[in-house]
């Protein structure tokens, strides 16, 4: 049966009225003889009374909810601010738990964040089991700089929720390490990688947060479990390989840059990693096939030219070699490194003939081959970017040129004659 507003009207008279008699009647019976009755209500009608005034408390609840919603809804932020407040007020049985989510997010899309970090803090104190009103807590005060504050609340946020996320032990991570709390950031990031293996950028953070406890082998297990999870995972195969590889470990390196180069086999980067490292363990005919593979996506590499020339230097191909080192030349004439490349064949040539002789003892002919290797090493030395290099060479095969009184005796000999050495003129 519907009302009318008149019926309405009336019946809230009634209402009034009726309240009134019992306050009325109250204070009459509290100044009443003794012995007087007092008026009472039923239990009947005590309990129609608190549901009435329940349904009235529900229907303001929905309603200022409603138009709060409806309002965030629809952007207009600023208008449902008062009808969420209004729900936080009347809300005494947690119904709506969001609301003070929906008024922090209301305050940032308004640019208030002072007003949004109070809706949070009253979520964490009406909520606090609720994670995401820890959460976004942490990021206003992480925002505002205070981040000894936000680290507490990021921690509880990830205790509290069911499903951990890697948003939140990064931002934490970040946090920690920001705050110098190293030992207390590596579980964070080991924790990181377990759930997102293919993060690089967690990968290169727990190492080098590792390397700064001393711990680099720590650093490399844990991106080795993390690719043995991602075995896909590219960056972490180069990072890898580049870690192995400035560690002297070449073997380990040249695995995980074929693995990487099967993938991207035109990254010339990655292929000289691999030629280097084949040249460092000794394999220079392995070497030499990497760097021809270079030269064929780059053919003005001049230093990947000069690494090839060492190889063939290294096998005792010294015009092969000499020959290669000249073509870095060619590109740049004044490269200082083609020119002590030179000069380690010439020296090497002089070693190599000397061990060969019965009397190991160096003549003049082995002291011009050691001469042609000063002059190259000068001549890198006008190079600043081997300057010094260049002159330590010099300074250490200084004692094997020609001296005043080899000149004096043998002036007008300016050629090594030993068939050992007919290769070079």
């Amino acid at each position: 049966m519907k009302f009318t507003k008149v019926s309405q009207t009336v019946a809230t008279v009634l209402v009034f009225l009726f309240f009134g008699a019992l306050v009325t009647g109250s204070m009459l019976s509290s100044c009443a003889p003794t012995g007087e009755e007092e008026v009472t209500i039923s239990p009947e009608r005590q309990k129609a009374i608190q549901d009435s005034l329940k349904r009235e408390w529900e229907k303001k609840l929905n309603i200022a909810w409603s138009l709060g919603y409806e309002n965030y809804k629809n952007k207009m932020y600023r208008d449902c601010l008062k009808h969420f407040w209004k729900v936080a007020e009347l809300d005494t049985v947690e119904r709506f738990p969001l609301v003070y989510n929906y008024l922090g997010e209301s305050y940032i899309n308004l640019d208030i964040p002072d007003s949004a970090r109070i809706a949070y803090e009253l979520g964490v104190e009406n909520y606090p089991q609720k994670a995401y009103y820890h959460r976004n807590l942490a990021y206003i005060l992480n925002a505002q700089g205070e981040i000894e504050e936000a680290i507490p609340q990021y921690k509880k946020a990830i205790e509290l929720d069911d499903e951990p996320k890697a948003d939140d032990y990064r931002v934490l991570g970040n946090l920690l390490i920001r705050s110098d709390r190293i030992d207390e950031a590596i579980p964070v990031y080991q924790k990181l990688i377990e759930l997102d293996p293919s993060d690089p950028e967690a990968q290169n953070i727990l190492a080098q947060v590792l390397k700064t406890t001393g711990d680099e082998d720590a650093a490399l297990e844990a991106q080795e479990a993390a690719l043995e999870k991602d075995p896909d995972n590219t960056k972490l195969m180069y990072s890898l390989g580049e870690s192995y590889f400035n560690r002297g470990e070449y073997q380990k390196a040249v695995e995980k840059f074929k693995m990487y180069i099967e993938r991207f086999p035109e990254d010339t980067y990655a292929l000289e990693f691999l030629g280097n490292a084949y040249q460092n363990l000794g394999k220079f005919r392995d070497a030499i096939a990497t760097y021809e593979r270079i030269l064929s996506l780059k053919p003005d590499n001049k230093k990947v030219l000069c690494e090839m020339a060492t190889c063939y230097r290294e096998l005792g191909q010294y015009p092969k070699a000499r020959r290669t080192a000249r073509q870095a030349l060619n590109i740049d004439p004044d490269y200082g490194l083609a020119h002590i490349v030179i000069g380690e064949i010439y020296e090497s040539a002089a070693d190599d003939c000397i061990s060969k002789r019965e009397k190991r003892v160096t003549n003049i002919d082995d002291k011009l081959v050691y001469q042609l290797a000063f002059n190259e090493f000068a001549k890198a030395a006008e190079d600043l970017m081997y300057a010094d290099l260049a002159r330590r060479k010099m300074n250490y095969i200084k004692p094997e040129i020609p001296t005043t009184e080899d000149k004096f005796m043998h002036p007008n000999l300016t050629k090594a004659r030993l068939d050992c050495y007919q290769w070079i003129y």
